[in-house]
């Protein structure tokens, strides 16, 4: 009778540990599934509501049942879960303990993707490239939509905006087609090589901002390109304008024509040197010409000298004045012995940062 009691009572023991097992690993799935629906919908901020849930719960399967059957989905959907919520610095560990545990193709790539997302966020550009290796060449579409998505995300940090709109037009993401539409206006902008170039980005983007207001970096896109076409009052807001053109909106044909423009408009002014050695950055071919002009009409100034590699204790003032008349920071350059030599100067980047 006790014996019979016993093993009722271990039977009713393992029967709630399964329910509870159950209804966490369900409970976590529901969770993931309504996130994905939300996200096709480009409503974000709901969907990372619910990947925190279905980390919460999938986390509750991997403490409690570490050797269940279901154990690596758990592992795979917690580290999946924390990604796609943007709480990469607390999926670290999860990241790191699936890809040690779980061993099947599927629930891998699933990892993996989750490990790009995290790498694309901190930064770490060959990390994300390493993790969607699997992925790319995945035979579900869903997991390779994935890839292609964060693969265009890497491209347009690279502002290789070409291959990004590859990457994009080859993702069924809602986000991904949002960022398609942004990355084909960002290669118009690459491209441009005059300011009129821009009319028709504005527009569009404009538009775009109408109908997809979700956009990410649409907004700040804009306000960049109204920033590059107001007409500068000052030598130094001119140098400034071409600075933005290079290092926001990564273009280099109309940096360069900003930079000659800003020399050419000013030629007794303190930076036209310095917009000129810039200009060279961007216009290899016309090396010649630029440092002929520098000898010829600038030797003196401390911007040709220091592109000489000459130390001058005139182009530190130099620049505090110029991050004076700009209103942002400079970096402080330490006065070097006579006769120390150091590379060409180079301006920027200053920002704003796309």
């Amino acid at each position: 009778m006790i014996w019979r009691r016993a093993v009722m009572i271990l039977a009713t023991a393992a029967t709630a540990g399964g329910c509870a097992y159950y209804n966490s690993m369900w409970s976590a799935e529901r969770h993931a599934k309504e996130a994905r629906r939300l996200e096709q919908r480009g409503r974000s901020s709901e969907a990372r509501a619910e990947w925190i849930q279905a980390a919460g719960q999938a986390q509750i399967v991997t403490l409690r049942h570490p050797h269940s059957r279901w154990a690596d989905d758990a592992l795979a959907l917690r580290a999946e879960a924390l990604a796609r919520s943007g709480a990469c610095p607390d999926a670290a560990e999860p990241l790191a303990q699936a890809r040690a545990a779980v061993r099947d193709p599927s629930l891998r790539e699933r990892v993996d993707l989750a490990a790009a997302a995290c790498a694309l966020a901190s930064g770490d550009l060959l990390e994300a490239d390493a993790a969607l290796t699997a992925p790319l060449a995945s035979s579900a579409a869903d997991r390779r939509s994935r890839a292609e998505c964060i693969a265009g995300e890497v491209a347009m940090v690279r502002a290789d905006y070409a291959r990004a709109v590859d990457h994009f037009s080859r993702s069924h993401d809602a986000a991904a087609r949002r960022s398609a539409l942004l990355g084909q206006q960002r290669l118009r902008i690459a491209r441009a090589g005059t300011t009129s170039g821009l009319t028709p980005v504005v527009s569009e983007l404009t538009q775009l901002l109408r109908t997809e207001p979700e956009i990410a970096g649409a907004a700040q896109l804009l306000e960049l390109l109204t920033n590059v076409m107001t007409v500068a009052e000052t030598p130094a807001a001119r140098f400034r304008v071409a600075e933005v053109a290079r290092d926001s909106l990564h273009a280099p044909a109309l940096a360069a024509e900003l930079f000659l423009d800003a020399a050419a408009r000013d030629p007794g002014s303190l930076y036209a040197p310095k917009a000129l050695i810039a200009a060279l950055a961007v216009l290899p071919d016309r090396r010649d010409s630029i440092v002929a002009l520098l000898d010829s009409r600038y030797a003196d100034s401390p911007y040709t000298r220091a592109f000489h590699g000459e130390s001058s204790v005139a182009y530190a003032a130099a620049e505090d004045s110029l991050g004076r008349a700009l209103g942002v920071a400079t970096v402080r350059t330490v006065a070097l012995p006579t006769g120390a030599r150091f590379g060409a100067p180079r301006s920027g980047p200053r920002g704003p940062l796309p």
